[in-house]
């Protein structure tokens, strides 16, 4: 007979982003949303024969809606992806389109959730600097069969880790809230 692992080679498992048209359409409707802004107050901006704030109305408008058709857009052109094997780890992160290779040997350490998945790595092993790899298991499909995979493949027993609390979402929402308006308000006094 044959071996059946020789025919197979390294088995591997692989999470792909999922495409959702939904929200394709959603980022559509909403970029349509602020082009309608943008043409309503065309008229009314000409009127005031402000060019100043024309320009900066207008821009936020046509930023938002072009920016929102590049993130319904994303997932088609450089979906977030995850391989694991027996080897290493390779992940494509949503907003960073380059892959990144980590082999099961330079992994220290890894901690756990159902949203991200952190992978403390060390690139040259003779040198004593660790770097972090954050794995957003959130985009991916299939993400509640990823902590077994790792399991499955990993040397390294992983750390679980909980999702953080709605509290702390709001919380984290609402600084990084603040911290934008601050931005804001310094780019307005220049």
């Amino acid at each position: 007979m044959f071996n059946l692992s020789e025919q197979e080679g390294d088995p591997q498992d692989n999470f792909v982003e999922s495409r959702d048209p939904a929200e394709l359409m959603m980022c559509f409707i909403l970029s349509a949303a602020y082009l309608g802004l943008a043409k309503f107050v065309w008229d009314g901006l000409l009127k005031v024969n402000d060019w100043k704030l024309l320009i900066n109305i207008e821009g936020f408008f046509i930023t938002i809606a072009v920016l929102s058709i590049l993130v319904g857009l994303r997932p088609y052109m450089s979906p977030s992806s995850l391989q694991l094997s027996s080897k290493g780890i390779k992940y494509r992160g949503p907003y960073w389109p380059k892959r990144k290779t980590v082999n099961w040997d330079q992994v220290q350490q890894i901690y756990l959730s159902l949203e991200v998945i952190i992978v403390i790595y060390q690139p040259k092993p003779n040198k004593k600097a660790l770097w972090p790899m954050f794995i957003t298991s959130i985009y991916l499909a299939d993400r509640d069969n990823i902590g077994k995979a790792i399991l499955r493949h990993s040397p390294v027993t992983p750390k679980l880790m909980t999702s953080p609390h709605i509290f702390s979402r709001l919380l984290m929402g609402l600084i990084f809230f603040a911290v934008v308006l601050w931005l804001l308000q310094l780019l307005s006094q220049s």
